[in-house]
């Protein structure tokens, strides 16, 4: 069976994208920042491995693609991110639009090596600047940063035979979401898995919402 890895799987859709692919008998490897202390994560039955991973700390990224010398990745699905609240936009930006490149660069031999060479990311169309400056707010900021440099660097990925799409989940009753937010967990990750299972070189590089429909950047 293929191989998928969750960056950011504690909670939230994070930890429904788990729920999926062990239930589809997939090998999940699962991110967490709490290994000793996983919630919900641990309590997932499946073909599972946790791994430690603050998404900034380098020590941890490198130990990660340690552990992913000799294996391959079929799909690396990037979900971690903050709001921020009450954090500075520079220490936002490092976690939202700067971190999941540096992780997918570790690890892109193992992607490069697999079967089905895909790579999907969570951002927010908070992040859509629809022509015009960069959106307000240090939430929507760090998503058109992160948005841009996706743009600038899906083609490069796709050169290696890497399909991948950038997604807005739609607005989910998760703990960032809010309990007003009326899409759920299992909807917006089943509508984002069906996506994904049907990614080609054609439609690698959209921004997508969770129903597969193309939005505009």
């Amino acid at each position: 069976m293929p191989n998928v890895l969750i960056i950011g799987a504690s909670r939230g859709l994070g930890l429904g994208f788990t729920q999926v692919y062990t239930k589809l008998g997939w090998k999940v490897h699962a991110t967490t920042r709490t290994i000793n202390n996983p919630g919900k994560l641990g309590t997932i039955v499946g073909d599972i491995s946790l791994y430690e991973l603050d998404v900034i700390n380098g020590d941890h990224i490198d130990e990660l693609a340690t552990n992913f010398q000799k294996q391959s990745i079929d799909l690396l699905i990037h979900n971690a991110g903050v709001y921020g609240t009450n954090m500075n936009s520079k220490m936002v930006n490092k976690i939202n639009s700067e971190a999941p490149f540096n992780i997918i660069n570790r690890l892109m031999s193992s992607i490069e090596t697999s079967n089905q060479r895909k790579i999907a990311i969570l951002t927010s169309k908070m992040g859509a600047r629809n022509g015009g400056p960069t959106p307000s707010g240090i939430y929507g900021s760090s998503k058109a940063l992160l948005n841009d440099r996706y743009r600038e660097t899906s083609p490069k990925w796709l050169e290696k035979g890497i399909k991948s799409i950038i997604f807005h989940p739609g607005w989910v009753n998760t703990d960032m979401g809010g309990t007003s937010a009326p899409i759920n967990i299992s909807d917006s990750v089943n509508g984002m898995s069906n996506v994904i299972e049907n990614l080609k070189t054609s439609n690698s590089g959209k921004f997508m919402n969770w129903k597969g429909t193309e939005l505009s950047w």
